[in-house]
């Protein structure tokens, strides 16, 4: 059967395809990458962290933020500083929590210089808006210490909530210090007897000591 138009249309067509299959590149590179990326999560998470190292690196040079996180993350562990910070910076800059994160502990540490010193409190903030555990942790932990670099201390509004976050995510000093606040009132959280007894409780579960009990 002849289609009239179709020796006109013909060119056209295929440069249609030429671009479709040109767009589809990027796509195939982004396949690949996210496929390095699982293998070397799956190293990773089984203990065989020099097996991790080779595909996460590729996924990390393919764009993929979360292996350039947790790439970067090894090197600052290896005590590779600058890859890491490179590293850490591009997953940052993609908006992810974890190189966020690991960005501005470098800078905490000195391990890497911040580009001002408003950059931390900037990053830690970022990643505990996307509800990052170590970051609200971090975070709070600095209002209760009235750590300058976060521009914050003890009467922001924000420690009360950020503290009990940090306290259901485990930490000891949180618990503790919610307790106590429980307990006089403080932080912003309201005198509750109650709930200091709970948080003194688990508590002494997680230290291995029986309530009322004196440590030795």
């Amino acid at each position: 059967m002849y289609f009239p138009a179709t020796e006109k249309t013909l060119p056209a067509f295929k440069h249609a395809l030429l671009a479709v299959a040109l767009l589809g590149a990027p796509f195939a590179v982004q396949a690949d990458a996210a496929a390095d990326y699982n293998e070397g999560l799956a190293a990773y998470r089984k203990g065989d962290v020099t097996g991790a190292m080779s595909p996460l690196k590729r996924a990390a040079d393919g764009g993929i933020a979360e292996a350039q996180a947790l790439y970067g993350t090894l090197l600052d562990s290896a005590e590779l500083d600058d890859e890491a910070q490179g590293y850490l910076l591009k997953a940052a800059g993609q908006g992810n929590a974890d190189g966020q994160y690991g960005l501005a502990k470098m800078y905490l540490t000195g391990e890497a210089k911040a580009p001002d010193e408003r950059e931390v409190a900037r990053l830690i903030r970022a990643a505990v808006a996307q509800e990052h555990p170590a970051a609200t942790i971090s975070l709070a932990l600095a209002y209760t210490r009235k750590d300058a670099r976060f521009g914050a201390d003890a009467l922001t509004p924000e420690t009360g909530p950020l503290l009990l976050k940090a306290a259901e995510l485990g930490d000891v000093n949180a618990i503790e210090s919610v307790s106590t606040a429980y307990r006089i009132g403080d932080y912003g959280l309201p005198v509750d007897a109650a709930k200091a007894d709970q948080w003194s409780t688990r508590l002494a579960e997680i230290r291995g000591v029986k309530p009322g009990a004196r440590k030795k």
